[in-house]
């Protein structure tokens, strides 16, 4: 399976100390780890890994940290051939203070608002497309190439341009703060009428969409045949959650393109979430595919997907000119259509993953 991953890129200094060092005070740093980042680059890095054909498509300085970017991602098994050197600017870099005492992290990175992807004459066909909604050109350019492809948009941060990727992909994994920003409404997630009412009202405006909502700490809030459900995180004393979240969006590609139930594909994003933030470094972090297999197998039984079953892929859109996009397939109801609030949040799981008395019944 060939999977592209278009968006920023940026080089990881993470700087370990044993507390946040005050102001105006001389320290010395525990442990100075060094590695590539950014949303796009972390999830190209972890379906390479999981030994898909994986290919990057962003921009990098001409400089020693873009070389040595680019030499670690084909040392990954990542594909190269849409990576796009500017000769004019430095490679984007993030400082990322994480302190021993509390696990905190402090980023400060530099501006990178002038890397954009000038060419994205993409030439080889995609089974998955996965975008961080910053580089809008290329991605619309990718998914009108490409319209059988899975389209997936990693909605983390709330931005101006953001809402027009909404318009044009069919998975959305969508974190807290976005969600929050576009309906206006506060997450409770010890209230599951604000879940459903936020989950809801993102499907009026967007009725095309498989809607993912991701909260910290907390889990997914997702939807199977028109009722709202939430899975769980796994409990963990995170060591560095640098890059946890894009290892978990890679997982929902990879699930979805290789046939597993939606579900499934969750429960296994959130174990390769939960074991990424077990190591400092955002590409170093990624588990292997076994790993995170093997942990789902302890716990679940036999993983098994849909391989011969068709998998969902987009509508192809009808439309009169190539570089315009239309999805037409509405795969979720719209709230007049649906139970009421009480009746729509059907299950909300633990906060561990076991198994029930029924041998046969998993909670996670």
């Amino acid at each position: 399976m060939k999977t592209l991953s278009i968006g920023k890129l940026v080089y990881d200094l993470n700087i370990v100390m044993d507390k946040y060092p005050v102001e105006g005070t001389t320290n010395t740093m525990k442990e100075l780890i060094t590695c590539s980042g950014g949303e796009a680059n972390i999830v190209a890095y972890s379906l390479g890994k999981w030994n898909m054909e994986s290919y990057i498509s962003g921009v990098i300085g001409y400089d020693e940290v873009g070389t040595s970017m680019k030499k670690n991602m084909e040392e990954n098994h990542v594909y190269t051939n849409f990576l796009e050197t500017n000769y004019d600017i430095k490679t984007p870099t993030s400082y990322i203070m994480i302190s021993k005492n509390n696990n905190s992290r402090t980023v400060v990175s530099t501006k990178s608002d002038d890397f954009f992807i000038k060419k994205y004459d993409y030439d080889t066909e995609m089974d998955c497309i996965i975008v961080d909604g910053y580089e809008y050109n290329a991605s619309i350019y990718a998914f009108n190439k490409y319209p059988n492809a899975i389209t997936i948009l990693n909605a983390k941060t709330p931005h101006n341009r953001l809402l027009d990727f909404f318009k044009y992909t069919k998975y959305i994994v969508c974190s807290s703060s976005v969600a929050e920003a576009i309906t206006g409404l506060k997450i409770d997630f010890d209230n599951p009428i604000t879940l459903s009412n936020i989950y809801k009202k993102i499907l009026d405006k967007f009725p095309h969409i498989h809607l993912l909502i991701t909260i910290e700490g907390k889990g997914t809030i997702y939807s199977v045949q028109k009722e709202i459900r939430v899975l769980a995180t796994i409990p963990t004393n995170a060591v560095d959650l640098a890059g946890s979240s894009d290892v978990y969006v890679a997982m929902i590609g990879y699930g979805i393109t290789y046939g597993y139930d939606m579900e499934t594909t969750i429960r296994l994003a959130t174990i390769a979430e939960f074991m990424a933030k077990k190591i400092v470094g955002a590409t170093l972090s990624i588990p292997t595919i076994n790993e995170i297999t093997q942990y789902y197998e302890s716990k679940f039984g036999t993983l098994s997907n849909n391989s011969d079953k068709k998998v969902d892929l987009p509508t192809t859109p009808e439309t009169k000119k190539k570089e315009s996009i239309e999805i037409l397939d509405n795969s979720f109801t719209n709230s007049k259509e649906v139970k009421s609030d009480e009746e729509i949040v059907s299950q909300v799981f633990g906060s561990t993953l076991e198994r029930s008395e029924n041998k046969d019944d998993f909670t996670a």
